[in-house]
């Protein structure tokens, strides 16, 4: 049989044992042989011999050909939207990274893929100087039709999300569990209005519950689909850091809103700016930097 390329992406997540990164060699092997728009299990042998997949990944993956994988595509697909890396609504920005997802579940509308993104990101529990400095900041941010992606989590992720609606403006979150899951619990008011009038999107597979890997995976896709990465609030240690240096790798805009030296809270930002990130003073420090393509 033969497998279109979609339909083999709209399977691979769904087959247990195969991880990110199986998923990722089989994406670069078949970006490198474009005239294959269609996988049969002779093709599939070729993949994994020549991507140096390991015999028991090669066998797991063979299963992409069964009834019954279909008939779970077929499932997920009565509950979210599918976005594959092979169609042409998948962002652009995010096909180019390093690790991209092969798919997108999605609920809510794609056209908040298109246009100007800042990624927002920052402590879970953030000061009251950080609430201060996204009151000053993102407001007229907001107004320059610049959509907002975070992660949905408590804090300033949740702050990015309430400060786009509360001046009509777009956001997307991005979380790392499926999508009839929502972390925090707290949040579920909020990811439902997201879902009805933004966007929320997932890598994972209706049915899957969060697991600590997920987060990091989480936040390279937040990276991977913004220009530039705003940095609020960060411990030296914290996940918002991990977002940071993808973006850094990724060869993304980091920015950073400085902060006081003895709140511990501000060191991961300092840090950053220390090493090279731009420091944010006002609005239009973040504008230059997302919108510096569109004034060109």
């Amino acid at each position: 049989m033969q497998l279109p390329l979609r339909d083999f992406f709209l399977r691979l997540p769904l087959l247990t044992g195969v991880g990110q990164q199986t998923r990722r060699a089989c994406w670069h092997w078949l970006t490198e042989h474009p005239t294959i728009t269609a996988l049969t299990p002779a093709d599939l042998n070729r993949l994994c011999q020549e991507a140096a997949i390991s015999a028991d990944r090669t066998q797991l993956l063979q299963q992409v050909f069964t009834s019954q994988l279909a008939k779970r595509v077929t499932e997920n697909q009565r509950h979210t939207g599918c976005l594959t890396i092979v169609d042409a609504a998948y962002p652009e920005q995010l096909r180019e990274t390093y690790a991209p997802p092969v798919v997108l579940y999605y609920l809510g509308d794609l056209r908040w893929l298109t246009g100007p993104q800042l990624a927002v990101v920052g402590s879970r529990q953030p000061s009251p100087y950080a609430l201060r400095a996204m009151r000053r900041l993102l407001p007229q941010v907001v107004r320059q039709q610049v959509c907002l992606v975070s992660g949905l989590a408590q804090g300033v992720d949740t702050l990015a999300h309430q400060a786009a609606l509360a001046h009509r403006g777009k956001t997307i979150a991005v979380i790392g569990t499926g999508l009839d899951h929502c972390y925090p619990a707290g949040n579920r008011d909020l990811m439902t209005e997201l879902a009805h009038h933004h966007l929320v999107i997932s890598e994972y597979p209706w049915g899957t519950a969060g697991a600590r890997h997920h987060f990091p995976e989480r936040n390279r896709i937040i990276a991977g689909l913004s220009q530039s990465t705003l940095v609020v609030e960060a411990a030296r240690h914290s996940g918002s850091l991990i977002t940071a240096n993808i973006a850094l790798q990724e060869n993304r805009n980091v920015l950073a809103v400085p902060g006081s030296l003895d709140n511990p809270n501000s060191v991961g930002t300092n840090e950053l700016i220390l090493a090279g990130a731009k420091p944010i003073l006002n609005s239009e420090h973040i504008i230059e930097e997302v919108l510096v393509d569109k004034r060109l």
